[in-house]
């Protein structure tokens, strides 16, 4: 059910554009009261004129010194972004203008807002949902194209629609396994078998089951191909992350087993984004601390979209302990350092690179452009598609609900209503909570707290 939440009472304040030197910074405002408190700052006595901008003197509410000229819109509740009173104050952006302007707010009354306060109101108010605040956080994120991809569907509420739509039909099934329950002697539903029930469930899980195979795609249209960089000691693991990058993040040294730990950095390839994860040297040693990073690293390269799998070219492939067929078969042949052995040739499908001379960079970087890209094209042809572990959870939640129902259909030799009902109202409520029909205060804290202060 939702909830009436407690910070909802208070009027909060925040700088919703970017602190530092500017043009205009915009100071927003929120809350049952925030006409009236915003009067005090801007020195009115008549009403706040409703969703049209006027100049207006912006006060010290205790001594009713004039700190700027601003431009103020006054939007009120329901017809705004976050369903209540909301005011914004478009003032001259220089840092001093700017505190002074938010001093003299909370000196009216207003609390500096949480992160992602504003939007959580939004969710809470009605004026969007959950998945369309998260698509909002995308969008303020997005960097490259397949990112704004991502934030988009969600935005525009695609996931939304679909995700109610069949939350609704799970929901049809329910209502009439609860008639069933209540009144077993109606004509209705007296003697009438199950297959009401499993018609509508198993039109469901095999919609659930092509959403959650978008997860994949999605998540690196979302976050990034994830992209480990795996391979002996002095292999040039380091400096070919360098490379990638364009500038000095790893330390490069010619002792081996000089990277202990993982470095993880985003890359723009050709437009695209990647993750690179620059990792400990894999081999057998008897240091202790370097033996957790070479653990580290097989367990990361386990995980990964994809693996750089560096050796020197023109030199023997050291043997790679730990180095599974499994992680074999995502790896890309890297043969670093060409520069030393120009008379190498790498197989068809493998890259000669050098980060010294630059030979072969542009060419991996158009490779792992075009595995982005294998990855993300196929999402143009779904209405909709998984980006985040929060949504895959849900859906993997509801479909384990509705496996147990189709299998307790199948093997139903009395009356097993109840129980069928129970794994209906757990698959629809898994839903629920995806979208936030149903609200729980864990997941909304973890949804906004990565949301900037002004949103």
């Amino acid at each position: 059910m939702k909830r009436s939440d407690p910070i909802a009472k208070d009027s909060i304040v925040a700088l919703a554009t970017p602190p530092g030197v500017a043009g205009v910074a915009i100071i927003r405002m929120s809350g049952r009261d925030a006409l009236v408190r915003g009067a005090a700052v801007l020195g009115r006595k008549t009403p706040i004129p409703d969703r049209r901008a006027f100049v207006c003197s912006i006060h010290e509410p205790g001594s009713h010194e004039v700190i700027d000229q601003a431009l103020v819109l006054a939007f009120r509740a329901p017809r705004s972004f976050t369903g209540e009173n909301c005011l914004e104050i478009h003032c001259h952006g220089g840092p001093y203008i700017v505190q002074r302007v938010l001093r003299a707010c909370m000196a009216a009354g207003f609390r500096c807002a949480e992160p992602g306060e504003f939007t959580r109101r939004a969710v809470l108010n009605g004026k969007m949902d959950l998945t369309e605040a998260e698509g909002l956080r995308e969008l303020i994120e997005a960097q490259t194209e397949q990112e704004w991809r991502a934030g988009r569907q969600l935005s525009d509420g695609r996931l939304k629609n679909l995700v109610l739509d069949l939350r609704r039909r799970l929901l049809e099934a329910l209502a009439y396994l609860e008639a069933r329950i209540d009144f077993p002697d109606e004509g209705d539903t007296a003697g009438v078998s199950l297959e009401h029930v499993r018609v509508r469930v198993e039109s469901v899980m095999t919609a659930l089951q092509k959403l959650a195979a978008t997860y994949n795609s999605g998540r690196v249209s979302a976050e990034g191909l994830r992209i480990c960089l795996l391979g002996p000691p002095n292999a040039g693991k380091s400096s070919l992350l360098n490379a990638l990058l364009g500038h000095e993040r790893a330390i490069v040294s010619d002792i081996p087993g000089t990277t202990r730990d993982y470095i993880e950095e985003k890359c723009l390839v050709e437009g695209r984004l990647v993750r690179l994860v620059d990792m400990a040297g894999v081999r057998d040693t008897t240091d202790a601390i370097e033996q957790l990073g070479v653990t580290k690293a097989l367990e990361l390269a386990s995980r990964a979209d994809l693996i750089l799998l560096a050796n020197e070219a023109g030199k023997p492939v050291p043997p790679h302990a730990g180095i599974t067929p499994e992680i074999r078969a995502r790896s890309l042949q890297i043969w670093t350092k060409a520069d030393l052995a120009p008379s190498f040739k790498p197989k068809a499908g493998e890259c000669a690179v050098s980060s010294v001379t630059g030979e072969g960079i542009e060419a991996l970087r158009k490779r792992l452009a075009s595995e982005v890209d294998k990855h993300t094209v196929r999402l143009d042809q779904e209405p909709a598609w998984l980006t985040n572990a929060r949504h895959a959870d849900c859906v993997d939640t509801a479909l384990g609900r509705l496996g147990k129902i189709m299998s307790q259909i199948a093997g139903t030799k009395g009356d097993q209503d109840e129980l069928l009902a129970f794994e209906l109202r757990e698959a629809a409520t898994a839903l629920g909570l995806l979208v936030g029909e149903i609200y729980a205060d864990d997941v909304l804290d973890v949804v906004f707290s990565s949301f900037c202060i002004g949103k």
